[in-house]
């Protein structure tokens, strides 16, 4: 087990972000997986609770010592089972989750990849990750698969409930989408060829999961204006 964590002392609760292990922390991770899957959602438990629960890493987002978050990588490539108590949601808990799975995954040597449900295509293209293959059905719930490809050092990610954050070893750009009449303008400064070619994509798959059909990039040699697709199509 490993004894990394993160801390965020922003709030008045600290909320520590660590990877624990099923036999060491399997009450507090079925607590909230009943809450959020179970009771909210209603998946049938038969489908909730699997075999893969005893070899996953599993990783745990506590709050002044209560349990309120979680998530487990199967097969050190797969997230999986993310899911935060309704009562602590837009606080940023399930964004350290997912980075702090990422950066697991890509310590390993793999690529990220996940199934997300439908609903939350928008939460995870605001962390980079792009769709692919059909819909398929989890546990009654429509999902798409979804990978997080492409160069490690560079990544998106909210920078707070309104905009995003593009990083590189060499640049840091706040992202601030304006989205009306199904149309998402950002403003983003001139970007090399290959930092373009990653964010673009990213950034129409991000405008079309948030209901725009085109999107508009203004940059410093004038506007670009790209139609989407639908997410379901991406």
């Amino acid at each position: 087990m490993s004894n990394s964590f993160e801390q965020d002392h922003s709030c008045r609760a600290l909320t520590t972000i660590r990877e624990v292990t099923w036999a060491d922390s399997q009450k507090a991770l079925q607590s909230i997986r009943t809450q959020v899957f179970i009771e909210e959602q209603g998946i049938d438990p038969l489908d909730e609770w699997d075999p893969a629960d005893q070899t996953a890493i599993h990783i745990l987002a506590q709050r002044s010592d209560r349990a309120v978050g979680c998530a487990r990588i199967v097969a050190l490539k797969k997230i999986g089972r993310m899911a935060v108590v309704k009562e602590i949601r837009h606080r940023n808990v399930g964004s350290r989750l997912l980075r702090f799975a990422i950066t697991r995954i890509h310590e390993a040597g793999n690529v990220p990849t996940l199934g997300a449900q439908i609903s939350a295509m928008g939460f995870y293209a605001s962390h980079g990750f792009l769709p692919e293959g059909p819909i398929f059905d989890d546990a009654g719930i429509p999902h798409r698969t979804m990978t997080l490809t492409g160069d490690h050092e560079k990544t998106l990610m909210p920078l707070d409930a309104e905009s995003l954050r593009f990083d590189t070893p060499d640049l840091l750009v706040a992202i601030e989408p304006q989205t009306s009449h199904k149309e998402t303008r950002i403003a983003i400064p001139r970007l090399s060829e290959e930092d373009a070619s990653w964010l673009t994509p990213r950034l129409c798959f991000y405008a079309a999961s948030h209901g725009a059909n085109t999107l508009i990039l203004q940059i410093p040699e004038g506007e670009v204006q790209i139609p989407l697709e639908s997410p379901h199509d991406f």
